[in-house]
Order: structure tokens, then sequence, then C-alpha cells
């Protein structure tokens, strides 16, 4: 967070405190912001209207920083349990989710967005990877086809060159021909 100016109303307030002020701030108006400080952290200056609302403008830049450095911690931290734990990718997804949610209510509708893309794309790492273990399978399922079809051709082949080598025996006698060629196609 960027330093005050020394001289501002703010000034002499922790960082906790004026975080504590922001949040107060975004659910009520000027003076009863100005009327918490003074009342709750013991504030004696006098705030006027326009030095009320650049302040409140300054925290506004400074909470889109804020929100930038929890959203790297937590993305961090999540990164540092999963090798940790071992997370599944599953849990990651629902952790995501349930961060986003979390910062939606916060209404921090970009760090909540960042943790759903986050989760869609661990979603969409998961579905190429069925994918291809789906194209995997139904490669090896081909392979083995057309293993078992060239099996068949070349069984084919060698049971016609079989009963062409028997054709061509001039020794054989019709009937023994004839019963060499059952034989030969596992008939009796």
């Amino acid at each position: 967070m960027n330093k005050p100016r020394t001289d501002s109303w703010y000034a002499t307030l922790s960082e906790e405190q004026l975080w504590q002020l922001y949040s107060v701030a975004k659910r009520c108006q000027w003076f009863e912001t100005v009327a918490h400080a003074q009342k709750e952290f013991g504030l004696e200056a006098k705030v006027s209207r326009s030095a009320y609302y650049r302040w409140l403008d300054w925290m506004r830049g400074e909470e889109s920083e804020r929100r930038l450095a929890q959203a790297r911690i937590a993305a961090l931290e999540a990164g540092e349990l999963a090798k940790t734990v071992g997370l599944k990718d599953e849990t990651a997804i629902a952790a995501y989710k349930s961060l986003a949610a979390e910062f939606a209510l916060k209404s921090d509708a970009k760090t909540a967005n960042r943790f759903m893309q986050m989760a869609m794309a661990l979603r969409d790492r998961q579905l190429r990877s069925r994918e291809v273990d789906l194209k995997d399978a139904a490669q090896t399922t081909k392979d083995e086809q057309l293993k078992l079809a060239r099996e068949k051709f070349e069984a084919a082949e060698k049971r016609l060159n079989a009963v062409q080598g028997a054709v061509d025996e001039p020794r054989l006698t019709d009937a023994e021909r004839v019963a060499k060629i059952k034989s030969i196609f596992g008939m009796k």
C-alpha cells in the first residue's frame, strides 16, 4: 500500500484501520464514515466532503492492487497445498469455484472472474486429457482390429497356398486331394 500524504486527514490511521474504514465507506454515506473514524479510531481532524472523496478514490486505487496481491497469495497457497497433499484437479476446481464465490460475495468481480477462469481452465484440461485418452483407446482398438485382420488374411493365404500345393501335387489321387483339402479347412 502506498503511504498516505503526511498532511492528509487519514495519515494517522494504520493500514488495517484504513481498510476497516474503507469497508464502512462502501455501505455508508460520507459523513457517517467520518463519524465512524472519529468514534472508533479517535480521528480528530475535520474532514471535508471533497477530502473524503479524494481519500475514497485513493483507496479504490489501492484496493485493486490489494485484490491482485490477495489473489496471487491465494493462488500460491493453493498451488503449494496442491503439491503438499497431492490435490486432484476436481478438488482444485471446487476450491477455485469456492474462492470465486467468496470474492463475488465481497463484490470483487474481477478476482472472482479470475478464479472462475482458473477452474474452467482446469476443467478444459481435464476434458482434453479425457479426449486424448479416448482417442488413444480408439487407436488401440483399431490397431488390434488391424492386427486381427492381418492374422486372418495371413491364415487364409497359408490355406490357399496349402490348397494350391495339394492341387499341384501329382502323386495324389483325386480322393486323397479332396481329403487333404478338407483337412486344410478343418472339414471331415
